[in-house]
């Protein structure tokens, strides 16, 4: 009894103070937010490069990563652009044909952001047609064929 009593008179100080709290669990953070570009940089020419220039600095502005598709990526899905979980580059290159547009995939970005980036754009002058956010429905789609058919369907709108 008398090892116990330190002890015992220790937990008896202690009762009457309030316990601290369990630190709240936080949930993993998700892929970071990026910007897939394509046909924005120098090697589509001088006029591209510039605009594409441009566009990163808004995404700069707004704390979202630009990532330029290489040609040879096209054949990846949008969610491997993204860095969904579970999402890898395709095992051979994409040997199909190029688009020849300009095209923007905003890939985890909040709606905040999202805004942020069409302003900014707008303000910059440096604005880009067709553009899309990736989606639950788009993200095993190949990087080809997302442009294609966001091209498409920004075609008729026009």
């Amino acid at each position: 009894q008398g090892s116990q009593g330190p002890a015992r008179a220790l937990f008896r100080l202690m009762a009457g103070k309030p316990r601290k709290k369990a630190a709240k669990k936080v949930k993993p953070s998700g892929p970071a937010p990026v910007a897939v570009l394509w046909g924005l940089d120098p090697s589509f020419g001088e006029a591209a490069g510039k605009k594409g220039e441009a566009i990163r600095e808004v995404l700069k502005s707004i704390d979202v990563r630009p990532r330029i598709a290489a040609a040879e990526r096209l054949g990846d899905a949008a969610g491997a652009f993204a860095g969904l979980v579970g999402y890898r580059p395709a095992f051979t290159d994409y040997a199909g044909p190029a688009p020849e547009c300009e095209f923007v995939l905003l890939c985890n970005l909040t709606n905040a952001q999202v805004e942020g980036f069409m302003a900014g754009c707008r303000k910059a002058g440096c604005v880009v047609g067709p553009k899309a956010v990736l989606t639950k429905h788009n993200k095993d789609w190949p990087l080809a064929r997302l442009i294609a058919a966001v091209n498409a369907e920004h075609a008729q709108m026009a």
